[in-house]
């Protein structure tokens, strides 16, 4: 307690304040007070994540936007090394469910941004948060094309669309309205 400094104007009940807190705090072990420690805990996880969260994102986009040709057969695979198979059939039938799960974590490591500079663990955690955030992006364009279905059935859409927009002629009833 001798780095604490009074020059910020703290009474000596705020340095006895301190001190007692500093004597009681390794025994406050009530589950209110766990319970209170694990949700500052996963909010401090949550902000970190929030922090990360918009340089990710920002990866996410431009993975998202790029083009999607994932051919197992262009899959590099790891050369064998020179040991002997054994033909038991357990153990034939272990081989190969390995190198399909090694074959599709291949896969997926070229899927997920970044994904082929981490390790597996590392890789599946953040296949997990690509999933979501394409979640999160496929909820957000949904309402958008609900309301677009929503405004084509109105009146006022019985109109078209204006002319030289570009717009496809098909209107809900199948017929044009200029016919």
């Amino acid at each position: 307690m001798d780095n604490i400094s009074n020059n910020s104007g703290s009474s000596s009940w705020d340095l006895e304040m301190m001190r007692m807190g500093t004597q009681f705090q390794p025994h406050i072990n009530s589950p209110c007070f766990a319970n209170a420690r694990r949700e500052a805990e996963g909010k401090q996880e949550e902000e970190e994540e929030e922090a990360l969260g918009a340089v990710k994102e920002m990866m996410y986009r431009i993975a998202a936007m790029q083009p999607v040709d994932v051919d197992p057969a262009t899959i590099r695979k790891p050369r064998r090394r020179n040991v002997r198979i054994s033909d038991d059939p357990q153990s034939v039938a272990a081989r190969h469910r390995r190198e399909r799960i090694s074959e599709r974590i291949r896969i997926l490591q070229c899927l997920v941004p970044g994904g082929t500079k981490m390790d597996t663990a590392s890789m599946l955690d953040e296949a997990i948060r690509y999933v979501k955030f394409l979640k999160r992006q496929v909820q957000q364009l949904q309402p958008t094309t609900a309301e677009a279905h929503a405004s084509s059935s109105s009146p006022a859409s019985a109109m078209g669309p204006p002319p030289g927009l570009g717009f496809g002629a098909h209107v809900q009833g199948g017929h044009h309205p200029m016919h």
